[in-house]
């Protein structure tokens, strides 16, 4: 007899999807029957070999199998086998044998194999519902385990791949290098505070780098892109069916976080509702999602940053002070740049030879001209201006000299001028134009300069309007 798959549907998801195997027509049809009244989306086929590719189209919760598929067999070693093959390629998937009355013993082997449950013909239809309900809550926590665990592995990875240093031979930064060696190997919650641009999270991400939990995630919170109608869901997680947008669950940011360095990045923009909520979560040490009672266990520790003086929003009331001491077992902060000036060369070459490297102009150096005027510069935004701004002069730049006169756009930057923007789309579109300009109008030169491929180049000059 040749193998058949007897059901193939339209898949509902909203009670889950199970996968019948067996041999005996009667047994396939009375499954499906009882699960598809019970709402359920019933697979049913005669043998296992024709599983593959049920579960690769659709999302399989429970697969009722039965144990022997040779005629005249009774051993139940093919559905042993059956059993271990889908534990190791889907196992998440709940795995339920059917078995005779008689074949208790076999039942029982496979549970011990790593069977969910077991159930015996002739079954109860009452226990047999209750067997699939509870079978599809261990699929969806196991697979909301899996999703987890993908995420955080992507996480660590990212987390991995990068290389963070602080750079800078100021007293003020070798201060804060010893301070990170010295409070990382704590478990101590730690608040970065400095002005917008000074390099807090790279200070962050070499406190978990050096700390005890470095092998586990570090999760960037960015506090000011969370809407507060969803800032509960978003830290805390939630349920499917939460509420009207929930189609699935989903972990929250402190559950991801779990285990390793959580770093809220600007805590000083949360509102007085959400540092109450923040705060009891830090005192119990216990989450739950959203449409969900269970409480999960949260260890994380806490790094925050704030570009505001805490201190004086609390005097305010805008900012709780139970909080502030919670979060505040140990305080870095990080002057600018321009009270560091010994820092600048450094960090400037530093950036001449990444940025260098990533538009291939390894000779490019940086001369004492272009270094007195970068010294003079008031630095409103601190590295990460400098940063953008010698990735500026690295893409101009002809010959082997830095050359940043174009880069301070009509003396804007140089001049420390209020109408300074530092905005992403305003600047690309003004190095746009002035490669343009540079090599009077010639776009293949333009876009080469800027390191662009054509297409690339082009689509930037259709989205900003420059003909």
């Amino acid at each position: 007899m040749g193998h058949f798959i007897f059901c193939n549907k339209f898949v509902n998801m909203s009670k889950g999807n199970i996968l019948v195997i067996d041999d005996d027509t009667d047994i396939l049809t009375t499954t499906e029957v009882i699960l598809e009244n019970e709402g359920y989306n019933c697979f049913t086929i005669n043998h296992p070999e024709l599983s593959e590719k049920i579960i690769k189209k659709y999302t399989i919760n429970v697969i009722l199998l039965d144990m022997n598929y040779i005629k005249g067999y009774t051993d139940g070693k093919e559905g042993i086998q059956w059993l271990h093959k889908f534990q190791q390629e889907n196992n998440e998937i709940s795995i339920i044998p059917i078995t005779a009355y008689s074949d208790v013993e076999l039942a029982v082997k496979a549970v011990k194999n790593g069977a969910f449950d077991f159930i015996l013909k002739p079954w109860d239809n009452k226990k047999f519902l209750c067997t699939i309900v509870s079978a599809l809550e261990l699929n969806k926590t196991k697979s909301e385990k899996k999703k987890l665990n993908e995420i955080q592995q992507q996480l660590k990875s990212n987390h991995f791949n990068k290389t963070f240093d602080l750079v800078g031979i100021s007293d003020k930064i070798k201060n804060i290098k010893n301070d990170i060696e010295k409070v990382a190997k704590s478990e101590a919650n730690i608040l970065i505070a400095g002005e917008s641009g000074t390099g807090k999270e790279i200070i962050a991400r070499l406190i978990h780098a050096q700390s005890k939990r470095k092998h586990e995630i570090f999760y960037r919170l960015d506090i000011p892109s969370i809407q507060t109608n969803l800032f509960e869901s978003e830290l805390f997680g939630f349920e499917k069916g939460a509420f009207t947008d929930a189609k699935e669950s989903k972990p929250g940011k402190l559950e991801i976080a779990n285990k390793g360095t959580l770093f809220l990045d600007e805590i000083s923009l949360l509102n007085l509702n959400q540092q109450a909520k923040l705060l009891s979560v830090l005192q119990n040490r216990k989450i739950t999602r959203l449409g969900s009672t269970e409480e999960i266990e949260l260890d994380v520790r806490l790094v925050c940053s704030t570009s505001k003086s805490l201190k004086e929003l609390i005097d305010i009331r805008q900012f709780r002070e139970d909080l502030y001491f919670r979060i505040n077992t140990f305080e870095m902060f990080i002057p600018p740049l321009r009270d560091r000036i010994e820092d600048i060369e450094p960090l400037a070459s530093y950036y001449i030879q990444k940025f260098a490297k990533q538009y291939s102009k390894p000779k490019l150096k940086l001369n004492v001209k272009t270094l007195g005027k970068l010294k003079k510069h008031s630095w409103k935004g601190n590295v990460r201006e400098l940063m953008n701004v010698i990735e500026r002069a690295v893409i101009l730049s002809d010959g082997n000299t830095l050359d940043i006169s174009q880069v301070f756009i009509s003396s804007e930057l140089y001049n420390q001028s209020k109408n300074v923007t530092l905005n992403l789309a305003e600047m690309e579109k003004k190095w746009i134009l002035m490669a343009i300009e540079k090599h009077q109008g010639n776009m293949t030169k333009a876009a080469k300069e800027l390191g662009l491929k054509r297409s690339s180049f082009y689509r930037r000059l259709e989205k900003y309007g420059i003909k």
